[in-house]
């Protein structure tokens, strides 16, 4: 069964009302996935201008009580104050405390996973430092017996931690810990998702590394995305910025029958001071019907912009 949909922010200002009244759209687009977002949310720090509380349990509760029952794959979107890469350990502990509140509201809602970004690179050595961190992290959450699962992102610059080969490698290495494929990330740092051969050696990859079935499904975002000198600038509407190659990337996942295996969110949005027609839920219902229909792409046809392309 297909796992397909879109994320929707959620703080402790955000209404009940207000976090659902995109469900109509949802029900009659027919998509089946959920990822709450609390990319903004922070502990003791809410007075910084652009950064919010994290909701409540009533709060959170309450939304999942007017969502049908078993209908949504249920995910987490973790802040942008959580960072595996900082060898502070103050830094580290407040990062921990943050993914401590994210896995805890994962749970309110029942869900399946904590996506976040694990940070920016610090040091050549990174790799051993930040598996270490994840493994620490790991063994916490099942001491504090927390249900939702990690699952750090593919960066989309350059120097954010870390391309799909570094993550799949450290988090292969970490008991029921997953990653998340943004390939429009993967895309923008120079990843070879633009062959048939490049993503299905990923296909490959995490069937060697992780057991993925219908109950324990690969986070995987999709959007539009601006690629600059650094790799990703900004995300954008499918079709729109530098080209990510979505159409054969889920063309390669159905032949290989591996849509069962994977949740698909979209996070396409309108740049600011643009004006596009369309939202992450027209996208999703593209790329839906797009799933659905008979048609295959086979090539990649537009112009990745820049030399790092095709050695990843």
């Amino acid at each position: 069964m297909l796992s397909i949909g879109v994320s929707i922010g959620v703080s402790r200002f955000t209404s009940q009302d207000k976090a659902l009244n995109v469900l109509p759209e949802l029900q009659k687009a027919e998509v089946n996935a959920i990822e709450f977002g609390l990319l903004n949310c922070v502990l003791g720090q809410a007075n910084i201008p652009g950064t919010v509380p994290y909701p409540t349990e009533k709060q959170t509760k309450a939304i999942v009580e007017d969502l049908p029952p078993d209908q949504y794959y249920l995910s987490i979107h973790g802040p942008y104050r959580i960072s595996a890469t900082s060898e502070e350990p103050k830094k580290l502990q407040y990062s921990k405390s943050n993914l401590s509140k994210s896995l805890l509201i994962a749970d309110w809602f029942g869900a399946h996973h904590v996506t976040f970004h694990a940070g920016s690179f610090k040091k050549k050595h990174n790799i051993p430092h930040v598996q270490k961190v994840l493994t620490e992290w790991e063994e916490w959450r099942q001491h504090k017996g927390y249900n939702a699962k990690m699952a750090p992102e593919v960066g989309g610059k350059y120097n954010s931690f870390a391309d799909f080969f570094t993550l799949v490698e450290i988090a292969g290495t970490i008991d029921n810990c997953l990653i998340t494929w943004d390939i429009s990330h993967d895309f923008a740092r120079g990843g070879n998702i633009t062959t048939e051969e490049g993503v299905l050696k990923r296909l490959t990859i995490l069937d060697q590394v992780f057991t993925l079935n219908s109950d324990n499904r690969l986070p995987m975002h999709f959007s539009g995305m601006i690629v600059g000198k650094k790799g990703e600038s900004h995300h954008t509407l499918l079709d729109h910025g530098t080209g990510v190659p979505w159409k054969l990337v889920f063309s390669v996942l159905k032949e290989q029958n591996y849509l069962g295996k994977v949740s698909i969110i979209c996070e396409s949005k309108v740049p600011k001071n643009e004006k596009l027609k369309g939202n992450a839920l027209t996208d999703v219902v593209r790329l839906k019907k797009f799933l659905e229909s008979d048609q295959l792409v086979k090539s990649y046809k537009g112009r990745p912009g820049h030399l790092d392309y095709y050695l990843t």
